[in-house]
C-alpha cells in the first residue's frame, strides 16, 4: 500500500494501537490531506496486554493542524498582477474544501470580481449561480484569459493541465497549494507559486485587494463571459426537456435538477450518466456532491450516498447511478433497507457499458435489468420508469417512501445511443 498512500504502517504491539491510530489520523489529514493504511495482523489483534502498558495519547484535533500563510511579498506580487491583468480566473479544487475555505473564496471572488470555476470534486464551493458564475463559458474563460489562479487543485488532466490550447499559452500562472511537492511538480511553468493554506492565503487576498481592486476591476470581461453563458444556458433548457423516447439522459438529469432541494447531497457515478450529470445539474453548497474522483472508481455512488445520508440524516440525498456502474455494488440496497437508511437511487438504464450504438465493445451489452424488482424484493421502494413525463411522479413517490423511513430506487430506461462526451453542450441533441 505504501506507493499510493501517504503514509503505511503495520502494528507489532497490541499495547501501541491508540499511538497508531492518533498518528494515521494525523497524517491523513495533515497538510494536503490523504488516505493512510494501517496493517493489523490476526495474531497481534487477538495478543493480550496489561492496560497499564498502554499510552493513550492526546487525540489530534484537527482544528490544530498547521496553516501556513503566504508572505508579504507574495500578496503583494499577486495583487499586483491582478491589477495588471484584464480576464483573471480562478479555477478552484478539493483544496478549498478540505481547507474549509468556501467563504474565504467567495469574499475574495466578490471583492476583486473574478470569475471563478472549480474541478468536479470541489463544486459548490460558492453557489453555482453566482453571478460571477459562467458554467456554460468555461471553454472561453481558459482560452482568453490571461491570469490564471489555480487554487487548493492538481494541474492533472481533469484541468487540462492547464496548458494549451485548452489554456491561453500566454497566460501568467499563479498557484497556490498546502503541499510544496504539488509546486514543484507544476506541467507548466508557474509565473508564482505559494505554499500556504488556501483559507488562510484567500484571507491574506482579501484584505490585501481592498481599496485597489472592486467587482469593477473586470466587469467587460465578466459581461463578455456572461452574454455566452446565457445564450448557450437559453439553448440548453431546450436541449434538456427532449420528450423522446427511450428518454435522454440529459431529460432525466433535468428532472433530477429540477427535483433536488437546495441543500441536497448529490452522488453521481457512472460514464455516460456521470458526464451528463456534470454538465447540467447545479450544486450550490459546498461538501455536498460527491462521485467517484480522478481515479474512476465505478461502484461508489451507492455506498457514498449511504455514508452521506447517515452523517446528514436531515439533507435530501439523490444517488445518480450508471446501470453498470450501479451494478458493481448493487447489493448496498440491501444495506439501505435492513438499515432503514432512506436515500433515493435514480438509474439510468442503458443498457450496456457506455453508449455504443454499434454495441462492438466487448462485454458492452448488460441487458435491461428490472432493478426496481430487485429493490422491492429487498424491502426497498421501487418503480420503473420509460416516459420522461413519468419521472417526477415516480421521484415524489420516492420521496415519501424516504419520509417513511424507507430507500427508494428509480430505475429508468434511457437511450442506449446518446452518448455523452465533451464536446458542445447542444450536440447531445437527438
Amino acid at each position: 500500500m505504501a506507493p499510493c498512500t501517504k503514509w503505511s504502517e503495520r502494528v507489532y504491539d497490541p499495547a501501541r494501537i491508540p499511538e497508531y491510530i492518533n498518528r494515521a489520523f494525523q497524517t491523513a489529514m495533515s497538510g494536503k490531506p490523504g488516505p493512510v493504511y494501517l496493517d493489523f495482523p490476526g495474531d497481534v489483534l487477538y495478543r493480550k496486554v496489561e492496560e497499564d502498558t498502554i499510552v493513550w495519547p492526546e487525540p489530534w484535533d484537527p482544528a490544530k493542524r498547521s496553516r501556513p500563510q503566504a508572505g508579504s511579498e507574495q500578496v503583494s506580487e499577486i495583487i499586483a498582477m491582478l491589477e495588471q491583468a484584464e480576464r483573471p480566473v480562478i479555477v478552484s479544487g478539493s483544496g478549498i474544501q478540505w481547507s474549509g475555505a468556501e467563504t474565504a473564496m467567495q469574499d475574495f471572488v466578490e471583492t476583486a470580481g473574478i470569475p471563478f470555476y472549480t474541478t468536479p470534486q470541489s463544486r459548490g464551493v460558492i453557489p453555482e449561480d453566482h453571478e460571477y458564475c459562467y458554467l456554460t463559458a468555461r471553454s472561453a474563460a481558459f482560452r482568453e484569459a490571461d491570469l490564471i489562479f489555480v487554487l487548493g487543485t492538481r494541474m492533472n488532466y481533469v484541468i487540462g493541465h492547464a496548458a494549451p490550447p485548452r489554456f491561453n499559452a500566454d497566460a501568467k500562472i499563479v498557484r497556490i497549494d498546502v503541499d510544496p511537492l504539488e509546486l514543484e511538480s507544476s506541467p507548466r511553468k508557474l509565473d508564482l507559486g505559494v505554499v500556504g493554506d488556501a483559507k488562510v492565503v484567500l484571507e491574506q487576498l482579501t484584505a490585501a485587494a481592498k481599496g485597489r481592486l472592486s467587482p469593477s476591476s473586470f466587469q467587460s470581461w465578466r459581461e463578455r463571459l456572461g452574454g455566452s453563458n446565457a445564450s448557450k444556458v437559453a439553448e440548453q433548457e431546450k436541449v434538456l426537456s427532449n420528450s423522446s423516447e427511450p428518454i435522454h439522459p440529459l431529460r432525466l438529469c433535468k428532472e433530477i435538477r429540477d427535483f433536488l432541494d437546495r441543500d441536497a447531497i448529490l452522488v453521481v457515478d457512472g460514464q455516460e450518466i456521470l458526464n451528463f450529470g456534470r454538465q447540467s445539474i447545479p450544486t450550490f453548497a459546498p461538501r455536498h456532491r460527491m462521485n467517484s474522483g480522478c481515479f474512476g472508481t465505478m461502484g461508489v455512488g451507492l455506498p457514498m450516498g449511504l455514508g452521506a445520508k447517515v452523517a446528514s440524516p436531515d439533507k435530501q440525498v439523490i444517488v445518480l447511478h450508471g446501470d453498470g456502474s450501479f451494478g458493481m455494488n448493487a447489493m448496498e440496497m440491501d444495506t439501505a433497507a435492513r438499515h432503514n437508511i432512506p436515500v433515493t437511487c435514480v438509474i439510468s438504464m442503458n443498457g450496456g457499458w457506455t453508449a455504443d450504438p454499434d454495441k462492438v465493445k466487448p462485454g458492452r451489452d448488460l441487458g435491461y435489468k428490472r432493478y426496481d424488482k430487485m429493490a422491492e424484493a429487498l424491502g426497498a421502494h421501487g418503480e420503473y420508469v420509460e416516459k420522461p413525463e413519468d419521472i417526477r411522479g415516480a421521484l415524489e413517490r420516492a420521496r415519501e417512501a424516504n419520509k417513511a423511513g424507507k430507500p427508494a430506487l428509480v430505475n429508468v430506461l434511457t437511450d442506449a445511443n446518446a452518448g455523452a462526451t465533451t464536446t458542445a453542450f447542444t450536440r447531445y441533441a437527438t
